[in-house]
């Protein structure tokens, strides 16, 4: 390793991509790329984008071909799976019929898809993790859902047939842009895409939701993203990240994850809870972030029997009326900590001096900020 990282450090893409490493020596000899040792070789080749790897590198020759194959790589372990389609739409609002392109999910075409013989094929072992594209638009507003004539129970029962065991990691995060925190519905994921989802990886451990809005948006609309992937569909589900939330309140109780009983790990750094996205539980934020609140809830109590590792740096709250954002109250962390019998790491926004009571309290946590 010492002996690769001067070569590594010098190693253009280009010229890895054409099969052969010029201008570097070792030991004052010309290195070619298939002088390298294997283990190296794949070790460099791990750095690459599946795109590079499969349709640039592996089309430079047989050898080329043989090591994009190598059960080694982490590419062949996570794949992407693009939901969304293009629509052409002309806008017009003015004389030039500017045509625009819009994206949308087309249910009855991705199901066609998920029953294919090559999809099944391409989603089995050593491929684990699925990445979610294709579902954002250039200003990372995501896309429609069309479902055109198909019935619920006709998806049912194409869904039913189809399951990928093997896919334990699944990531439908979008890409961290900022943009105006007006507009309420600019991230919210169109209910069919979880629930297509959690209705196909069945043997799911980790899920990331980072950089979404969380619903729901209607009045009395119980049925969040994440409820979906309740124990009924994912029953080993034991880690969640959703860095970036800004959803309701309702979130904060727990109860979309409450029937997931190995559930470990949450990660939910910069959450901002804005009761417009649930305005029906909106009155719930004073149990949460007002010590005088006649009842008083602790953070996640529908979910907490088994969290061990738990992230809340950077959690904020909308205030009713004002609007002004707000940082989660000292006491609200503490007394989360104090209600969660099995935690064991705590990152989150806690002051030094509260830090050192509870760790004289609980000196088996580690905590973080």
């Amino acid at each position: 390793q010492n002996q690769m990282a001067p070569i590594l450090s010098t190693i253009s893409k280009s010229s890895l991509l054409n099969g052969t490493i010029m201008s570097i020596s070792l030991e004052h000899q010309p290195l070619q790329f298939y002088n390298i040792p294997i283990d190296c070789r794949i070790n460099i080749l791990s750095y690459l984008s599946p795109t590079d790897l499969y349709a640039n590198f592996a089309h430079c020759s047989r050898a080329c071909h043989g090591d994009s194959l190598s059960s080694k790589l982490p590419q062949t372990k996570w794949g992407e799976f693009h939901v969304g389609n293009d629509i052409d739409i002309y806008n017009t609002a003015n004389d030039d019929d500017m045509l625009q392109i819009r994206k949308e999910i087309n249910m009855e075409m991705l199901l066609q898809r998920i029953v294919h013989p090559s999809f099944r094929t391409a989603w089995q072992a050593p491929r684990c993790h699925m990445k979610i594209c294709g579902h954002e638009q250039k200003s990372a507003i995501v896309v429609s859902a069309r479902i055109d004539d198909l019935s619920f129970e006709e998806m049912q029962e194409i869904v039913s047939e189809v399951s990928f065991e093997d896919v334990t990691s699944l990531n439908i995060s979008v890409s961290d842009r900022r943009i105006k925190q007006e507009i309420l519905n600019n991230r919210v994921l169109p209910r069919c895409l979880p629930w297509l989802l959690s209705s196909i990886l069945p043997g799911l451990v980790e899920l990331d939701f980072s950089n979404l809005h969380g619903g729901p948006m209607n009045e009395g609309d119980n049925i969040s993203e994440l409820s979906l992937f309740n124990s009924s569909n994912c029953p080993n589900m034991r880690k969640i990240r959703w860095d970036n939330r800004v959803g309701g309140c309702y979130f904060l109780r727990g109860k979309d994850m409450r029937s997931l009983d190995h559930l470990n790990e949450l990660y939910i750094d910069n959450i901002l809870c804005d009761w417009r996205f649930d305005k029906l539980f909106a009155p719930l934020m004073d149990q949460f972030f007002r010590e005088a609140s006649n009842i008083q809830r602790f953070l996640f109590f529908a979910c907490n029997k088994s969290l061990e590792r738990v992230s809340v740096r950077g959690g904020r709250y909308l205030t009713m009326g004002t609007l002004i954002k707000k940082e989660f109250p000292q006491w609200a962390l503490i007394r989360f900590v104090r209600r969660t019998t099995t935690l064991k790491w705590f990152r989150s926004d806690l002051t030094e001096a509260n830090i050192r009571l509870l760790s004289s309290e609980r000196p088996e946590i580690s905590f973080c900020n």
